[in-house]
């Protein structure tokens, strides 16, 4: 029970997709749970925020569901004082939350400027709305660790996908200065994945589609497999606990090797 006692409130962290399989973030919210830890999870999506709480109390678990738009300061700073009022405490800050409304895949000419503004409003701004209002009740709880949900597109950009890569080269950025700004009593680090399996990505395919699509992806990986929510869950625990008492201020890649391997078939 690596968790035991801690309070973490874990952002994006709605379970739901069609076929009912884990995001990551919600795979994170049932790691920390099964560890011990009461998790408050966050969302926009309310009825699938509260099945995430919903399944951690079926597996004997605590959890809390506070509706949250992360763009909104009013409801973030809400959400940290009902934290606070339920629980007295907070110990770790998972963040996640992210929106991928509107085209992504476009480069900066052709991306609309409120496309933009809304992507970095919530998947930066949310990070650091969260992390001015959190940490603040985590000193008072003695303090803790913050994980950050960034990715490899921070160091690899692809073709067309402009905005993404910006948000989570600046939430590596944004890890390393809270690692600084806030140690000892605070330990910040960043979670950058590759290619994560995750339901929502297989919708509308048959399974042998499916089957070709990862089979295609795993190629270009030295593991020849695609990693799973449930493995990025196991590093997001690795940094939220005391198993990780000496990391701080990393920006750690969990891509099966890719990043650092010669071959790039996708």
């Amino acid at each position: 029970m690596k968790m035991q006692n801690k309070i973490a409130l874990v952002t994006g962290a709605a379970l739901g997709y069609k076929n009912g399989g884990p995001s990551i973030e919600s795979a994170i919210a049932f790691k920390l749970a099964s560890e011990g830890a009461k998790v408050v999870v966050i969302d926009i999506l309310e009825k699938m925020g509260q099945r995430t709480v919903d399944k951690i109390k079926e597996n004997g678990g605590e959890g809390l569901f506070i509706r949250t738009d992360v763009s909104k300061t009013d409801e973030v700073k809400r959400a940290i004082e009902i934290t606070k009022q339920k629980f007295g405490k907070l110990h770790c800050l998972v963040n996640c939350a992210a929106s991928y409304e509107g085209n992504i895949f476009k480069n900066v000419v052709e991306t609309p400027e409120e496309d933009w503004n809304h992507i970095i409003d919530v998947n930066l701004n949310g990070y650091f709305r969260f992390a001015k209002y959190a940490i603040p009740l985590m000193l008072e709880s003695g303090g803790g660790t913050i994980v950050n949900i960034s990715s490899c597109a921070a160091f690899n950009v692809l073709k067309s996908f402009s905005i993404y890569p910006v948000t989570k080269a600046a939430i590596n950025a944004l890890t390393r200065t809270l690692a600084i700004d806030f140690a000892p009593q605070i330990r910040t680090n960043a979670i950058c994945p590759g290619f994560v399996r995750i339901a929502n990505s297989e919708n509308d395919r048959t399974p042998e589609e499916i089957k070709q699509w990862i089979e295609g992806i795993a190629k270009g990986y030295p593991l020849k497999r695609t990693c799973s929510v449930e493995e990025i869950a196991n590093v997001a625990l690795f940094l939220a606990s005391d198993d990780s008492s000496y990391i701080n201020g990393e920006c750690i890649i969990v891509d099966g090797g890719r990043f650092v391997s010669d071959t790039h078939e996708f």
